[in-house]
C-alpha cells in the first residue's frame, strides 16, 4: 500500500517525467544531428512541459482545514505527465535505434561470398543426399579457391565426382545436357548463364549454400563533407540476401556533391559498359566488376573515367522498396504508359506519378518498354534517385526518420562515417539550402562481340562508351568539385528533365 501511495504522489510522477526529459535530451544531443538552435528549442520545450505538469499536478493548499481538496485537476495533471513520460521514453528508444542503424550501415566489416549448389527443377534432385555418387560441375574461371572450399564442406555430406569447365557457357550446357547432375558456383556468377539460357532462374533451384565471409578494410576519409566537395559511387546490387553478399553492380551512379555551392551532379554509367576490370587481366561489362567486390567497382570506374571517388554506397534492390515506402512514396515522371517487365502487376501511366516502393523499383529496373533499352533505364534510375534525394533533403523527413533507418539497415552500406552523415543532416536542418541537382548519362553504342573476360568465346552485347562522352562527363564532375557553374547539355542528360 505504501508503494502504491508513493507512486501516486505528484512528486514521484514529476520525477519520472524529469528523468524521461533528461534521457530524451541526452539521446538527441548524442545523435549530433540537431543544430544548436533546435537543441535549445527542445530543451526549452521539455522544461516548459515539466513546469506545466507541475502546475497541473500539484494540489492547491487549503485555506481552511475543513475545505475539500479538488482532486480532478491534479489527477489529470499526473495522468498527462505519465503519458508525456511514456512518449519521451519511446522517442528516446527510437533515437537509440537510429544511432544503431547508422553504426550498422557505416561499419562495413566484411564481404560475403555465397557458393550455391544448383540443380534442374524437373529432375527430382531437390535434396543434397540425392546427389550422392553423382557428378557435379564446377568452373575453373573464377573464385576457384572458394568453390573448392565449399566442395570440401559438401564432401562431408555426400560422395561425388567433379567435372571441371573452363567456360561458364559450357558449364551451363553441361547441366542442361545432363552431363552433370548439378553445378557448384559462386552465386553472384549465375547471371553468366542468362546469355544462353534466358529462363535459368526459373528452370533451376538452389538446394545448398555455403557462405564465406572475408574481412574488408574500411578506408576512412579526412574530407569535411559540409565544406569540401566529394563524389560517392552508388552501386545498386541484386544480392538476394544481405547487402554484404558479393553480386553484380547492376546500377552504377556517381553522385558528386559540392556543399558550398549546393550543386549535385548524378552521373549514370550503363551497366554493360565495356571496361578494364580492376584486379584482373581482362575487360568485361562494368556490372561484372561487382563480382570482385565493391573495391573493384570503385577502382574500375576511377581508372575508366580518370576521376577520384571518395566514398562508396552499396544499395540492395530490396532497399529501394523499403526506403521509398518509409518516405511515404515519391513523385516521378514517366514519359510513357507501360506494364513493368520485371513485375507484371505494376502498371505505369504517362505523366507524373506518386510511386510506392514496389512501383519505384520496377520503374528503375525497366528497359524492355523502351527502344533505347539500358539508356532509358539509366534515366529512370536517376529520376528515382532524384525523387528520393528531394524527399530526404526536406526537413519534414524527421517525422519518418526512424522508419527510414529501419528501411536501410541491412540493405545499405556506405564508407561514409556516422559523423559524416550526422554533419550533413545537421547542415541541411540548420540552413535548409536549395540544391541544384543535374544529371548526366554516359553516351555510346551497343555492339555484339567476343572477348569478354567472363565468356571470351561467346559473342554478347557490350556498351562501348564514346571517348568524347567520357571526357565531357569527367569535366562535369571536376567542374562541380571545383565550384564552377555547370549546365549539363540535354544530349548528355539523354532527355531527363532538369
Amino acid at each position: 500500500m505504501k508503494l502504491i501511495k508513493w507512486l501516486k504522489r505528484y512528486q514521484t510522477v514529476l520525477t519520472f517525467q524529469f528523468i524521461a526529459s533528461v534521457l530524451l535530451f541526452y539521446r538527441a544531443h548524442k545523435m549530433n544531428m540537431l543544430p544548436f538552435k533546435y537543441e535549445m528549442i527542445l530543451g526549452i520545450i521539455l522544461i516548459l512541459l515539466w513546469l506545466i505538469m507541475l502546475k497541473l499536478s500539484k494540489p492547491k493548499k487549503r485555506k481552511y482545514r475543513h475545505e475539500k481538496r479538488k482532486k480532478a485537476r491534479p489527477a489529470f495533471g499526473k495522468f498527462l505527465s505519465i503519458l508525456l513520460s511514456i512518449a519521451m521514453i519511446f522517442a528516446s528508444n527510437m533515437l537509440a535505434k537510429t544511432n544503431g542503424a547508422i553504426d550498422k550501415i557505416t561499419n562495413v566489416s566484411y564481404e560475403t561470398t555465397v557458393i550455391s549448389l544448383i540443380t534442374l527443377k524437373d529432375k527430382g534432385l531437390d535434396q543434397v543426399e540425392a546427389l550422392d555418387d553423382k557428378t557435379i560441375g564446377i568452373s575453373t574461371e573464377a573464385n576457384t579457391s572458394k568453390v573448392s572450399k565449399a566442395a570440401s564442406k559438401l564432401s562431408d555430406k555426400i560422395d561425388f565426382k567433379i567435372k571441371k569447365y573452363n567456360d561458364f557457357a559450357n558449364l551451363a550446357d553441361g547441366l542442361y545436357d545432363h552431363k552433370v547432375s548439378a553445378i557448384l558456383i559462386d552465386q553472384s556468377y549465375d547471371s553468366m548463364f542468362l546469355e544462353k539460357h534466358l529462363n535459368f532462374a526459373n528452370e533451376t533451384q538452389t538446394i545448398w549454400t555455403y557462405k564465406i565471409k572475408v574481412p574488408v578494410k574500411n578506408e576512412k576519409s579526412d574530407i569535411d563533407v559540409t565544406k569540401e566537395p566529394f563524389t560517392v559511387l552508388v552501386s545498386g546490387v541484386d544480392s538476394r540476401g544481405d547487402v554484404s553478399e558479393k553480386s553484380r553492380s547492376d546500377v552504377d551512379m556517381l553522385v558528386t556533391i559540392n556543399p558550398k555551392t549546393h550543386n549535385i551532379l548524378m552521373t549514370s554509367l550503363p551497366r554493360d559498359t565495356f571496361v578494364k576490370i580492376y584486379g584482373i587481366d581482362g575487360r568485361d561489362k562494368l556490372t561484372h566488376s561487382g563480382l570482385f567486390g565493391t573495391k573493384a567497382v570503385k577502382k574500375t570506374i576511377e581508372n575508366f573515367m580518370n576521376i577520384k571517388i571518395d566514398f562508396t554506397a552499396r544499395v540492395g534492390f530490396q532497399s529501394v522498396i523499403k526506403i521509398v515506402d518509409a518516405l511515404d512514396g515519391i513523385d516521378v515522371y514517366s514519359d510513357k504508359a507501360f506494364t513493368a517487365y520485371t513485375d507484371a502487376n505494376v502498371h505505369f501511366v504517362k505523366g507524373m506519378m506518386h510511386m510506392d516502393g514496389r512501383q519505384a523499383l520496377a520503374f528503375a529496373r525497366e528497359r524492355h518498354a523502351y527502344t533505347t533499352g539500358d539508356l532509358h533505364r539509366n534515366q529512370n534510375q536517376i529520376a528515382v534517385m532524384h525523387a528520393i534525394l528531394k524527399k530526404v533533403m526536406d526537413p519534414s523527413i524527421l517525422a519518418n526518420y526512424s522508419d527510414l533507418m529501419d528501411a536501410i539497415s541491412g540493405t545499405f552500406q556506405t564508407t561514409l562515417q556516422a559523423g559524416d552523415i550526422s554533419a550533413l543532416i545537421k547542415m541541411q536542418l540548420n540552413s535548409n539550402p536549395k540544391w541544384n541537382v543535374q544529371h548526366s548519362i554516359l553516351a555510346g553504342t551497343s555492339r555484339k562481340r567476343k572477348g569478354g573476360y567472363m565468356m571470351p568465346k561467346t559473342a554478347i552485347y557490350y556498351f562501348i562508351a564514346d571517348e568524347s562522352s567520357i571526357k565531357q562527363n569527367r569535366e562535369y564532375i571536376n567542374d562541380i568539385r571545383e565550384g564552377k557553374t555547370v549546365t549539363v547539355a540535354n544530349s548528355d542528360a539523354n532527355g531527363i528533365s532538369q
